[in-house]
């Protein structure tokens, strides 16, 4: 790394014409490094709610049934037809389909990486920078927890949005778009805060042509927004897709506030991110003052670089503002991952400014090998086989029950995707604002649905709760509970036998 790799941009360049012409050997180190971190990590973690709701709509688009026709879901259809790649893929092989699923997530993640290690490079002319903006986006603990213990929508979702950087910054206006649009379709809020940075970085560094660009963007978007709308009214399903893409975020969803308990919040973003959250608040304190210093330089900000650093910093911001608005749980802070990691590789590049080159090149080196020994620690220390004991409970169950036997998921898909079951109802999830939502759509409301489930009396019923909600309690009265599992309690119909109950009643004490 030497002083000309890392000064500001003056003069007008080709953005097509890049700095590193020849194949460059650290892309393949920084992916050879989150292959060993993520695989150190393995692939038996629990199987949670949110991971069971993108792993059976997965399983169902590997059967054929589009995303959003199986379950009512309100992220991108997305965040289920990229999981179902990986069980078709998984399935040919004879392959587990959670492993598959997996496999596929952590593949994202890696390319992830190596992808943010080219952002920076290119960005800050600066291989230096490059590398320590991948090691801080291999050493944030939550990327590496869904990495191999997916799927979850938002991974997909960073390696797009990564990829519409890239493109903005090499001036590609219909790759950025058309990468906007994939990152939407898979969760819907990235949407304000990447075209808000692609219009600002066609509107600072063109001297002309902006509309053109801006159209290409549009038109980039439009294509898989067209297919996916195209598909969905093919099928006859169209109000399914507008239902759950759209009017559900916008009538039902009850969001959360990052203001409304921020030592809450902040609770939760220190479990799941541990001492890599202090990589993230200085890499976000830094992107935010990069982006303030190339604002104000008239003469860096025109230019491919520095529009594409201010665009980089709109998409942040913005991604900040809607936190304050709606942040959920600490997965939504996601897609401000890849702008803290280039806020640390733009202290890469001041670092270079300052100290002798040599020495910046050696402050580089060690920070990427204490980010990956940390996230070498967090992957071996923070390694789960909880999966292994679900699949034992559903094994165990299922055995006991005829082959025939049907299921019912309330908040709990995990048994559902274990034992390769379908849900009787496309209703599963039914909190922050789905219960209004199935108030509305279902005949009779919830106390409708509940009546119409002991209709078809399910063999199982799976709940996610120990407390039983009250438009399924009537229901449940045909039922025993026998036992619970990691994320669920099990209820079974009670004219599968005294003999049956007991078994299972034992069996799940046992395990437990």
């Amino acid at each position: 790394m030497t002083a000309t790799e890392t000064a500001p941009e003056t003069a007008p360049e080709s953005p097509r014409r890049g700095r590193f012409r020849r194949p460059d050997p650290l892309v393949w180190l920084t992916c050879a490094a989150a292959l060993g971190v993520y695989l150190l990590h393995g692939f038996d973690g629990r199987l949670t709610r949110d991971l069971g709701v993108y792993s059976y709509g997965g399983q169902q688009v590997a059967e054929g049934v589009a995303p959003y026709v199986a379950i009512v879901n309100r992220a991108g259809p997305l965040g289920h037809l990229i999981p179902g790649i990986g069980v078709i893929v998984g399935r040919t092989f004879g392959a587990d389909d959670v492993l598959s699923m997996r496999v596929l997530n952590m593949l994202l993640s890696i390319l992830t990486v190596g992808l943010v290690y080219l952002l920076g490079r290119d960005l800050f002319r600066s291989r230096g920078a490059g590398l320590a903006s991948a090691a801080a986006m291999l050493c944030f603990q939550g990327f590496i927890t869904y990495a191999t213990y997916g799927p979850r929508e938002k991974t997909a979702m960073v390696l797009f949005v990564v990829v519409a950087l890239l493109a903005m910054l090499k001036q590609r206006w219909g790759t950025t778009g058309f990468f906007i649009a994939l990152a939407t379709l898979t969760w819907q809020p990235v949407f304000l805060a990447a075209i808000a940075g692609a219009a600002v970085a066609a509107f600072l560094g063109l001297e002309t042509g902006r509309f053109r660009a801006l159209v290409r963007i549009a038109v980039g978007g439009a294509i898989p927004t067209a297919i996916t709308v195209g598909f969905y009214a093919a099928i006859g399903e169209l109000q399914v897709f507008l239902d759950d893409f759209l009017l559900i975020n916008a009538r039902y969803t009850k969001q959360v506030s990052l203001l409304d308990s921020p030592d809450y919040l902040w609770k939760l973003m220190d479990d799941a991110y541990g001492w890599s959250l202090w990589v993230f608040i200085v890499g976000s304190l830094a992107q935010l003052a990069l982006t303030a210093v190339v604002v104000t330089r008239r003469t860096t900000r025109r230019t491919p670089r520095g529009a594409a650093l201010v665009g980089t910093g709109v998409v942040f911001v913005v991604g900040v503002l809607w936190s304050l608005k709606a942040f959920n749980g600490w997965p939504d802070a996601f897609f401000l991952l890849p702008g803290a990691a280039l806020g640390i590789g733009g202290v890469a590049v001041v670092l270079a400014r300052w100290l002798p080159a040599k020495v910046a090149l050696v402050a580089v080196v060690v920070w990427a090998l204490v980010a990956t020994g940390m996230a070498v620690d967090y992957s071996v220390s923070n390694r789960d086989d909880t999966l292994d004991g679900q699949r034992a409970d559903v094994d165990a169950v299922m055995a006991l029950l005829p082959a025939d036997a049907t299921m019912l998921s309330v908040e709990s898909p995990e048994p559902l995707v274990l034992a390769h079951k379908r849900n009787i109802s496309r209703y599963q999830l039914l909190g922050n604002g789905l219960i209004d939502y199935l108030e509305d759509t279902w005949p009779g409301g919830s106390m409708g649905y509940g009546r119409w489930v002991g209709e078809q009396a399910p063999t199982v019923i799976s709940v996610g709760s120990d407390q039983v909600p009250g438009w399924l309690a009537p229901t449940l009265e045909n039922y025993r509970r026998v036992g619970r599992s990691v994320g669920w309690f099990w209820y079974v119909r009670r004219d599968v036998g005294p003999e049956t109950l007991e078994a299972l009643t034992d069996v799940l004490h046992d395990r437990t």
